[in-house]
């Protein structure tokens, strides 16, 4: 079961508070400053010496990369088939587009222009969800 919560997010500069996954590392993150507060009490220590925007700004970082990636499988859930094998020759397997050419039967600048046609249906589709 994936984790989600909510986060600020700074997308194409606008902020805004949507659910994001969150696996472990994050939830480490988010409570690293109640601890550092609670140690710092019951230490005695003051927080002013411990930089606790770096680990705001990591945790902000993460929520983004993440909310981009599940939008960038959702939207290529939206490609067809030879278009996904496509997209998983060229990237997943990472083989060349003379490689990928002769999987397919075809020339390598077909490969490449196939190839920027299905990037530009991703942008297309991406750019209508943020």
């Amino acid at each position: 079961m994936i984790k989600h919560r909510k986060q600020l997010v700074n997308v194409l500069g606008e902020r805004r508070l949507v659910d994001v996954p969150a696996d472990d590392e994050l939830y480490k993150a988010d409570s690293r400053e109640e601890y550092l507060r609670s140690k710092s009490i019951s230490r005695h220590v003051p927080l002013d010496g411990i930089i606790l925007a770096d680990i705001n700004a990591d945790v902000a970082e993460a929520c983004e990369e993440s909310l981009l990636l599940e939008r960038l499988r959702e939207a290529l859930k939206m490609l067809s088939e030879p278009e996904r094998r496509l997209v998983e020759h060229l990237y997943y397997d990472e083989l060349t587009e003379r490689e990928t050419a002769a999987i397919f039967g075809i020339s390598q600048p077909a490969v490449t222009k196939r190839k920027h046609k299905i990037i530009q249906k991703l942008r297309d589709i991406l750019i209508d969800w943020l």
